[in-house]
């Protein structure tokens, strides 16, 4: 509890002594309202009000006083702009620096199998991965796709966008091999990460079959893996699917056959983790959980970043005294 109060944001001043002014700008208002119930302010008298009253010229009671609102409006934002709001906020050093990802997804042709819905594992796993991806993090991102081979469609990259582009057009239409090399897959992941200097180094392995081409297994490959600090996520999404007699025949020609001994002890060996998705629904929350675990995992010190506000309060002000302006030189004009 006290580590989540911890996290809410704060606010502070780099220059609290201008809030000073916000008692003086109190007092002028006072004085204005005052001197306008009282009559004191100089006004220029002109004959004939009423027919101007008639025309329907005068200004509803609720928005005759609009203009003055908006103008101390904008001087009170003006002066909380010029104390040095800043936002701050608390995030462990894993949050603020982000962690190093490798996607590993397999694109092979049992992978197009549809469920009664009509969505293929592959669209399942493209959504998740896409989602994954746009989740707003620090991360450097990185994807591997496989088949019969294994190749790199992005290296490690913090520009979210472009690979989740690249995710929305995978097609196992990229690699020509028949097969499901994930061995390979797990050793061009590993080797991606080279040069990387981050704590958190992780594989999120998506696959729906058993490895059963390649020159690398996907035990060998694992421990290489946990030699160099990687922890590797598997995600079977093997969810059932349609029985249709084209369905079924795809599968017996690819990789139907679920190894899920080999695929948890990928996980074991790297010390992540398995995840078996019985459905597409099922595929989201193992991400999901994915993400979150690495987030916990982290137990060193929490750091601060803060966020200046300046500009965030000077443009509404600046379009407050715009829209002043504007309105009491036109329909909200003063007579007297």
């Amino acid at each position: 509890m006290q580590e989540w109060i911890a996290r809410i944001p704060s606010i502070e001043l780099a220059e609290p002594l201008w809030l000073l002014l916000l008692p003086l700008l109190a007092l002028l208002a006072w004085i204005r309202i005052r001197r306008d119930r009282l009559g004191k302010n100089p006004a220029i008298l002109f004959p004939g009000l009423e027919r101007l009253r008639d025309s329907g010229f005068e200004a509803n009671r609720a928005l005759r006083h609009l203009p003055q609102w908006l103008r101390w409006s904008a001087l009170v934002l003006c002066v909380l702009a010029l104390a040095g709001p800043r936002m701050v906020i608390r995030q462990s050093e894993a949050e603020a620096r982000g962690i190093d990802v490798m996607l590993a997804l397999d694109i092979s042709e049992s992978m197009l199998q549809k469920d009664s819905s009509g969505k293929s594992r592959l669209d399942a796993a493209r959504e998740v991965a896409r989602s994954f991806i746009l989740r707003g993090s620090n991360d450097r991102i990185g994807l591997v796709v496989f088949r019969g081979k294994g190749y790199t469609q992005c290296p490690l990259t913090v520009d979210h966008e472009v690979l989740a582009m690249l995710v929305d057009h995978l097609s196992p239409l990229v690699i020509q091999d028949e097969g499901t090399a994930i061995g390979s897959a797990i050793l061009i992941a590993t080797n991606r990460f080279k040069g990387s200097t981050s704590p958190q180094k992780v594989i999120i392995l998506i696959t729906d079959g058993q490895n059963n081409t390649g020159d690398v297994g996907p035990a060998t490959a694992a421990t290489l893996a946990a030699q160099n600090g990687i922890r590797i996520y598997v995600v079977n999404a093997g969810f059932k699917v349609g029985g249709s007699a084209a369905n079924s025949s795809s599968e017996s020609s690819g990789h139907a056959a679920m190894d899920e001994e080999s695929l948890r002890g990928i996980a074991r060996t790297t010390g992540g983790g398995y995840f078996r998705a019985e459905d597409p629904s099922v595929l989201d929350n193992a991400i999901k959980t994915i993400g979150r675990l690495e987030n916990n995992r982290y137990t060193g010190q929490f750091v601060e970043r803060r966020t200046g506000l300046f500009f965030f309060l000077l443009f509404p002000a600046v379009l407050l005294l715009v829209l002043e302006v504007l309105l009491s030189n036109t329909r909200l004009l003063r007579l007297p």
